[in-house]
């Protein structure tokens, strides 16, 4: 028997953000403020946070992205990158969210800008469609297949104007 999913609105960003009644409790605060960041610097997207469930001993994606699996990775640094997109991709996730916020004070934008690069692969696969990457309430949008690894760099400097790449 299949019940259907009940959704609340956000108070900020209304049917921009539809929160499921069902999302997991326990990363709800991280995954409202992490997808209010990406809705805040991107107007046309709209994010549904998805309702809590277990399947094949993985966990679900916390995201729909206008229409696309996505996953929140609160990674504890640039290394995170390479297994926050091989989990996202074994969730069958085509956007992968790296939060900043959740454990890193200063964003290295060289060496993020190095380990999302060398996804690279998963970009021109089509296995990867995007990657938001998310640093103090602000969000940008790299694609390793788009944008060469400077081009990323410049994009995550945004987040984190006045300090070294290095």
């Amino acid at each position: 028997m299949s019940y259907p999913e009940e959704y609340i609105e956000d108070e900020v960003y209304g049917q921009r953000l539809l929160i499921s009644v069902n999302a997991d409790p326990r990363e709800l605060k991280s995954n409202i403020r992490a997808a209010r960041a990406i809705l805040h610097s991107y107007i046309d997207v709209s994010i549904i946070i998805n309702a809590h469930t277990m399947s094949f001993g993985h966990k679900n994606p916390e995201y729909t992205i206008d229409g696309q699996l996505g996953d929140r990775k609160g990674i504890m640094g640039e290394k995170g990158v390479t297994a926050g997109f091989k989990t996202a991709k074994k969730q069958g996730c085509k956007i992968v969210v790296i939060d900043l916020d959740e454990h890193i004070l200063q964003v290295r934008s060289y060496e993020l800008s190095k380990y999302i690069s060398r996804r690279k692969a998963d970009f021109v696969s089509g296995m990867i469609t995007a990657c938001y990457v998310v640093f103090d309430g602000e969000a940008v949008m790299v694609n390793a297949n788009l944008q060469t690894r400077r081009e990323i760099m410049s994009a995550i400097e945004i987040l984190n104007p006045g300090t070294s790449s290095y």
